[in-house]
């Protein structure tokens, strides 16, 4: 049985009935069309799920939560994507496809080069935004784990925090290519906006241990990259 997944910030017990609101579940009652009896998959994006039993769909959204699953270790290798911030549709790509291969942090950076209004960047709605997005990705692809989403941090500072074994960025014009590198349990990727990283910022990133590699001749859109590299390292790793 397929059954659809639906993310709930809350812990699960077992036989607890929960009153929902149901302007905040409008997918599954007015897209779906759940009803009374139906089943389905809840999860609280930190390794739990249940199953779920609608009860009733009239004044509230009342549901029984009547199984527990196992939780969901963290598997394979341990992501900080530090995706440099770009427009909108290509960002939310990536963070969207970032979630589905299992990143475990995702950090936004501002570069040189970034091209949106920094200002808007600090808005508690963006980071909301993400986090939806993350967790819709979630409910698509059975990920247990929503990444944890950093506020949007400056380059050179994120790269002196991010404490990862291996660090690696994406940049043309390196002499290494990333088969080239034997990655650990923890890895940061940097990648850069539209118009890469400046040489400055690839130094300052080497400073802090960032190798830079390439990727092969072809010029990758940033969204791109981030399903490439991610979906490379794990292949690598033999995760699948």
């Amino acid at each position: 049985m397929n059954l659809t997944r639906t993310f709930l910030d809350r812990s699960f017990v077992l036989n607890e009935t929960i009153l929902l609101e149901k302007r905040f579940f409008h997918h599954e009652l007015n897209v779906l069309r759940k009803k009374s009896g139906d089943l389905f998959i809840v999860f609280d994006g930190k390794g739990n799920s249940a199953m779920a039993e609608i009860l009733s769909t009239k004044k509230h959204f009342e549901i029984c939560i009547n199984k527990l699953f196992p939780p969901s270790p963290r598997s394979g290798i341990d992501f900080d994507l530090g995706q440099s911030i770009i427009k909108s549709d290509p960002f939310n790509i990536a963070l969207q496809k970032a979630t589905e291969l299992g990143v475990k942090t995702f950090s936004p950076l501002l570069t040189e080069r970034v091209v949106m209004n920094r200002k808007s960047l600090d808005s508690k709605k963006r980071i909301e935004k993400w986090y939806q997005i993350a967790r819709g990705a979630c409910e698509q692809c059975g990920e247990n784990w929503v990444p944890f989403i950093n506020e949007p941090t400056n380059l050179i500072e994120w790269a002196k925090e991010t404490s990862s074994q291996t660090k690696i960025l994406l940049y043309p014009n390196a002499e290494q290519k990333l088969s080239d590198i034997a990655f650990k349990e923890t890895v940061s990727i940097a990648i850069g906006p539209e118009g890469d990283f400046t040489v400055g910022e690839v130094e300052a990133l080497k400073e802090f241990d960032f190798i830079p590699v390439t990727m092969g001749h072809r010029i990758l859109r940033a969204e791109t990259a981030a399903i490439s590299v991610i979906s490379a390292i794990r292949y690598g790793a033999k995760e699948f």
